[in-house]
């Protein structure tokens, strides 16, 4: 009996069907992994935790302002205590007003500094206001050395009452708008502070007569004695001489001590002959503290002391004066290069303002 055999052997059979169906259950490719991603709780739970955010850069910080240009160095480099650095240029426009009251002085010959007559007059009693518009300009040529340059103009009204109490009392206004003297200095950092070795700055002062002097004004008779039709608001001479400033520093206070000594040239003028206005000396000690770094406080007191006057080598009467003065100062930072400053003098002798208030406004800029 024969028997018949099936095309395939079964085993083939079960190997095809065992793959096909594992096929269906178990599909492999792109889009099976895709629904493993986001069906699966297996792979869910297998899941990494997402990755923390790339850190961010940090914030930039505001860039460092010239030290110059912080408030207390602001009030330093007003009283010649520090210097810009190389290649920053400061514009500083200010403005001072000073009142002067006084009785019964005699005020004789060719006065330089506050010069309102020519010849003696009897004053009983005098009011004279001032007031300053000028332009200041620092510029760091190099990192210990710098130049200024100062151009004023003034305004200057002079009150006078003469012979007080008696029948021939009277009252004589003069005023006069005009340039004053401009001024210009070089200051070199000679030594840098070391433990209680002081910095030492030096420097040499000028001045140039652009103002309108007292020779330069008419005269009218008063009273039988020449007198000027207007103030002067210059002093009519040259001036050059040096001067040192000597710096402790105490974070966060600074103590200065200084001195200028200036030597008045002699000019001869029409009508008048050679005139000598003679010498002045001018030293000055103060402290600078800085509270913050927006706010910073002054102490200066200032004395200058100016010799007589000689005329064709005759001295005259009257001529020499002493103004002392204390002077407080204030800064506030207004923006990283631009500084609010304000001050207020007190006068300490009779040739001294009784009051003065300035108000200035340094801007640095970065040349380079």
């Amino acid at each position: 009996m024969s028997v018949h055999r099936l095309p395939f052997e079964p085993p083939l059979v079960l190997t095809v069907i065992i793959i096909v169906s594992l096929a269906i259950l178990f599909p492999t490719g792109a889009g099976a992994e895709e629904r493993l991603t986001s069906g699966s709780l297996l792979e869910l739970a297998q899941a990494k935790e997402p990755e923390p955010p790339p850190p961010q850069p940090p914030t930039p910080l505001e860039p460092e302002r010239p030290k110059s240009e912080k408030p207390a160095e602001a009030l330093l480099l007003e009283a010649g205590a520090i210097l810009l650095p190389q290649g920053i240029l400061q514009v500083e426009p200010s403005f001072e007003y000073s009142h002067w009251s006084t009785n019964d002085i005699a005020i004789a010959g060719f006065t330089v500094f506050e010069a309102i007559v020519i010849g003696t007059i009897r004053v009983d009693e005098l009011n004279r206001d001032i007031l300053t518009g000028a332009l200041t300009l620092r510029y760091g040529i190099l990192d210990r050395l710098q130049a200024d340059v100062r151009v004023p103009v003034l305004y200057r009204q002079d009150n006078e009452v003469l012979g007080v109490g008696t029948t021939n009392e009277r009252e004589r206004s003069i005023d006069n708008f005009n340039i004053g003297d401009l001024e210009a200095s070089v200051s070199y950092q000679a030594l840098n502070e070391r433990g209680a070795i002081p910095a030492v700055i030096a420097r040499v002062r000028a001045r140039f007569p652009t103002g309108e002097s007292a020779f330069e004004i008419p005269t009218e008779t008063v009273d039988g004695s020449l007198r000027l039709t207007k103030p002067p608001t210059g002093s009519g001479f040259y001036g050059v001489g040096p001067g040192v400033t000597l710096v402790w520093t105490s974070d966060p206070v600074v103590f200065y001590v200084g001195g200028t000594y200036l030597f008045n040239l002699e000019r001869n003028f029409t009508g008048f002959g050679n005139i000598n206005p003679g010498n002045s000396f001018e030293w000055l000690a103060g402290i600078n503290i800085a509270l913050s770094e927006r706010v910073a406080l002054n102490v200066t007191f200032v004395d200058q002391i100016n010799w007589s006057t000689d005329q064709n080598g005759v001295e005259v009467a009257g001529t020499s004066f002493n103004d002392g003065r204390v002077v407080l100062g204030a800064s506030i930072s207004v923006s990283p290069n631009v500084t609010l400053l304000v001050g207020a003098g007190i006068g300490l002798t009779d040739d001294s303002p009784d009051f003065t208030f300035t108000v200035a406004l340094p801007i640095t800029f970065k040349l380079y």
